[in-house]
């Protein structure tokens, strides 16, 4: 009997993982993700140049994004709790429809001529609150949705749709900065952000256990989760040198509108082509990555090659004052962050049970994005002194030391090549 219970589960789980991953659920989440980041892509570029123009400070424009990041580092730990005891659909929602009326509102005082800079910088705060709680939801159904072992092909396809997006919002938010100006490109974001709320609500989310929210349980859920990841020495070890990592290459992120609004010949126009071919690159990798059957084994060598090769074009950029060449080096680039990013977040949807998934998701957001408040309000102070060019020069080489002593770690390449048909969590404690 005990046999046959087995089988019939086997029989199961082989059945569950051979199904296709493809539904209209599916691509109702794609198709709201997609509207809304191309909409943040175009309110991204419009408030940089907008801040510039209204303040002339790269400084003032680094902490104005700084302060949009910070409400999600704060709160990305306790937002994850709430995820994981709430309706992630829900939320989903909900943080879509506040942050699209926050930001037509803003729209709407522009076109009269009423912006402040205040205005901006409160606008700001609610956005990185909604994006605090909607990160990790978003995060954590599509392991629901999907079998296990279709998770990199899913991630790929999820990141062809948000670089698909990242390439249409750079291409145009140059342009239509020129042709209609920035309140308007604030109102597209705002619609951008209701049509995704709209297009989450039609899907068929799997429900999620959902249990009250007391400070006992909230204390415990969040010691639990800490333990996980300290027990987990590879995820800890991937969570800290993200966050040294992510604060040398964002304080060169952070420039990128002085380095084209400043530099002759180049311009918004060109910024937004630039950085559209990053995108472009990373949308042709996650093409690749979906179609392909890559064995886990095989992730942490590909993941080495594609930093060395990614860091190798970011300093070639830092270096160059040729338009076309610096675009072909953020393509190539794009391709190779493309190989990092859906390997390391496959990796943890492996690995992490569902009932936690918001919680890790959340630390490890907070952990990784600790520092790039800092980094920004760094990049544009030292903007101030020093040429835009060296600050990037001396950070992306300084992210790529940091970056390939990440793979001399054997925790971090087991953790990274784990296989979930093969390996269980304690193959990795």
């Amino acid at each position: 009997m005990e046999s046959e219970k087995t089988s019939v589960k086997d029989m199961n789980t082989k059945a569950t993982e051979n199904k296709g991953f493809l539904s209209l659920s599916l691509f109702l989440l794609l198709q709201g993700q997609f509207i809304s980041i191309m909409g943040d892509m175009v309110y991204e570029i419009a408030l940089g140049f907008w801040v510039l123009a209204f303040t002339g400070s790269p400084a003032l424009m680094g902490t104005l994004m700084a302060t949009s990041l910070l409400p999600g580092v704060l709160l990305a730990p306790f937002a994850g709790v709430v995820v994981d005891r709430s309706s992630r659909k829900k939320l989903m929602i909900l943080t879509d429809m506040i942050r699209g009326i926050t930001i037509i509102l803003v729209a709407v005082t522009a076109i009269m001529g009423l912006l402040q800079l205040w205005m901006v910088f409160l606008a700001g705060v609610i956005l990185g609150i909604g994006g605090a709680f909607f990160g990790p939801a978003a995060m954590s159904v599509l392991p629901q949705m999907v079998p296990q072992n279709k998770l990199t092909n899913a991630n790929s396809l999820f990141g062809i749709a948000n670089t698909g997006a990242d390439i249409l919002g750079n291409s145009l938010g140059g342009i239509l900065y020129v042709l209609i100006g920035a309140p308007l490109m604030f109102l597209i974001n705002g619609i951008s952000f209701i049509i995704s709320g709209i297009s989450i609500s039609l899907a068929k989310i799997p429900k999620n256990k959902t249990s009250e929210i007391t400070s006992q349980n909230f204390i415990s859920d969040l010691t639990k989760s800490l333990g996980f990841i300290w027990k987990l020495k590879g995820l800890f070890y991937i969570m800290i040198l993200f966050s040294i990592f992510s604060f040398l290459v964002h304080i060169a992120v952070v420039l990128l509108i002085p380095l084209f609004q400043f530099t002759p010949g180049l311009g918004a126009a060109k910024y937004g082509i630039a950085v559209a071919c990053f995108t472009a690159g990373m949308f042709l990798g996650m093409i690749v990555l979906s179609a392909m059957a890559i064995h886990p084994s095989k992730r942490a060598a590909l993941m080495l090659v594609s930093l060395c090769i990614s860091n190798l074009c970011l300093v070639l950029f830092a270096l160059t004052t040729d338009f076309y060449l610096m675009s072909f080096l953020l393509l190539i680039a794009g391709i190779s962050e493309s190989v990092v990013n859906v390997f390391i977040l496959s990796s943890i949807q492996s690995v992490v049970p569902d009932d936690m998934m918001g919680k890790i998701m959340g630390l490890v957001g907070t952990v990784t994005m600790a520092l790039i408040p800092l980094a920004m309000i760094t990049g544009g102070i030292l903007a101030e002194f020093f040429p835009i060019r060296t600050i990037f020069l001396v950070c992306f080489l300084a992210s790529f030391v940091v970056f390939v002593n990440l793979f001399f770690i054997p925790s971090v390449r087991k953790f990274i090549n784990f296989d979930p048909s093969t390996q269980s969590i304690a193959d990795l404690t």
